[in-house]
C-alpha cells in the first residue's frame, strides 16, 4: 500500500460510461490550475469500458489525490465489488490526502409525486457511508425512469442509454439527440478552437437556464431552494451534511480545490 505522501497529482476517473469520462476529461483539461494534473481514464483508445477494466484500477487509485466516481443507479450494482475495494484501499486517506467526487442520477423516487426531496435523505446517507465523498454532483441528464432502465437491462444487456431521458425531450426540438451529442454541445466541442472559450461560456449560460426551467417544472414547490445546486456551495437538506451540486456547474473548480487541499495536507 502506498503511503499518503506517495500520492501524486492525479485524478482517477471511474465510470463505465465513455461519454461521461470524455466530458470529465474535457472539462478538467481546460480548467486553470489543472495544467500539471494527470487525468487517468478507465481505458485508453476506443471500445466499451468493462467492469474488469475498472477492477484493474483498484490499487492504482491509491496513487491519486482525487477520485471521480460514477454512482448512477445503473452502474452501482455492477461495480459494487470494485468500488468497495477502491474505498477500502483509500478510506484512511479520504478527506485529507485524497478526496472522492461523486457523479450520479439521484434516487428512484426523486420524481414521484408526493415523494420528491424526501427520497434524497436515505440516498445521500448511503453515499456518505459507502464513499465518504467530499462533494456529490447530481446530473439530470443521467436520470432515467424505471421503465427506461429496465429496458436497457433486459433488452440491451445492461448497456448504458445513448439517448436523452424521455422526460427531457420536450425541452428540445429534436427528440433523437444522443447523450454524447448533448455533452459535446455544452462543451462547445464542435466549435473551432479559437472560438471555443467564448462559445462555451454562452452555452454554459444556456445550460443553466435549461436546468432552472427543469427544476421549476419538476419541483415547483422547491425550485427556488434547489437552484442552489447550481452554485459552488450546493444545496443542503436540513440535517444532511452532504450537499447536492449539479453537474457540470463548478465541477472542475471543485476538483482543483480538492487537489490543492490534498497536496497541502501532504506537505504539512
Amino acid at each position: 500500500m502506498l503511503h499518503y505522501k506517495d500520492r501524486r497529482s492525479r485524478v482517477h476517473i471511474l465510470t463505465l460510461d465513455r461519454t461521461l469520462a470524455s466530458d470529465v476529461v474535457e472539462r478538467l483539461h481546460r480548467q486553470p490550475g489543472m495544467e500539471s494534473i494527470e487525468l487517468i481514464r478507465p481505458v485508453d483508445g476506443e471500445g466499451q469500458i468493462t467492469v474488469a477494466d475498472l477492477a484493474r484500477h483498484t490499487r492504482e487509485t491509491t496513487a491519486s489525490r482525487v477520485l471521480v466516481i460514477d454512482v448512477r443507479r445503473q452502474t452501482r450494482g455492477r461495480l459494487q465489488g470494485v468500488y468497495s475495494d477502491i474505498v477500502r484501499f483509500n478510506r484512511p486517506d479520504f478527506n485529507l490526502y485524497c478526496y472522492s467526487v461523486l457523479i450520479g442520477d439521484g434516487p428512484t423516487g426523486l420524481l414521484d409525486p408526493g415523494k420528491h426531496l424526501r427520497a434524497l435523505y436515505p440516498f445521500l446517507s448511503d453515499l456518505r457511508v459507502d464513499y465518504s465523498p467530499a462533494v456529490f454532483f447530481i446530473n439530470p441528464f443521467l436520470h432515467y425512469s424505471y421503465d427506461e432502465t429496465q429496458y436497457q437491462a433486459v433488452g440491451e444487456g445492461y448497456a448504458l442509454p445513448t439517448r436523452m431521458p424521455h422526460r427531457l425531450e420536450k425541452y428540445f426540438k429534436k427528440h433523437d439527440i444522443t447523450v454524447e451529442q448533448m455533452s459535446r454541445y455544452w462543451c462547445a466541442a464542435d466549435v473551432p478552437e479559437d472560438l471555443r472559450k467564448a462559445k462555451r461560456v454562452r452555452r454554459q449560460e444556456e445550460l443553466r437556464a435549461l436546468c432552472l426551467r427543469i427544476l421549476k417544472d419538476e419541483f415547483p414547490q422547491d425550485a427556488e431552494q434547489l437552484a442552489k445546486t447550481l452554485t459552488k456551495e450546493g444545496y443542503a437538506l436540513a440535517g444532511e451534511s452532504l450537499r447536492i451540486n449539479m453537474y457540470p456547474f463548478f465541477f472542475a473548480e471543485w476538483v482543483v480545490d480538492l487537489m490543492r487541499r490534498a497536496e497541502s495536507a501532504a506537505q504539512s
